[in-house]
């Protein structure tokens, strides 16, 4: 019997962590299309005579826009907030995880360049923390699992 116990725990462990590295996959591709989505706006923009500031700041948010909806349907369906109070918490907090990437990315390729890394690899490192440090806070706070409840 205790054997069987150990092997279900085994069994729930093992579905638990495909769970997270599924979710963490789709997560992947949200931030991908994201990204390329901002890219391609800031990209347009700036052809069509845009200031590259103003067409940086919409491609992100187009970017963002787009992660959302990946987001939220795709990744953490089943962790998404009923309308009303809780969605809008839960759109709140996705749109300040946004915005702290954004801070990430600029603090990291900032400090990164003063110590003479290329504008290249600050930018590289910078999306890689950043990445991170979204997805851990998106997957915590704001679609934690008792957030669809709210």
């Amino acid at each position: 019997m205790l054997e069987t116990a150990r092997s279900s725990q085994c069994t729930i462990g093992l579905l638990g962590a495909r769970t997270l590295s599924g979710r963490f996959v789709r997560y992947g591709f949200a931030s991908l299309t994201g990204t390329l989505i901002d890219l391609a706006a800031f990209s347009l923009l700036v052809s069509g005579g845009i200031a590259a500031g103003i067409a940086a700041a919409c491609g992100y948010a187009l970017g963002t826009l787009w992660h959302w909806q990946v987001s939220s349907r795709f990744v953490f369906a089943d962790r998404l907030a009923n309308k009303g109070r809780g969605r809008m918490r839960q759109q709140a907090l996705f749109l300040a995880s946004a915005i702290m990437g954004l801070v990430v990315t600029v603090c990291v390729v900032t400090l990164a360049v003063q110590i003479g890394a290329s504008a290249g690899a600050a930018k590289f490192a910078a999306m890689c923390v950043a990445f991170t440090s979204v997805w851990l806070t998106r997957l915590l706070l704001v679609f934690a699992e008792h957030s669809s409840d709210a």
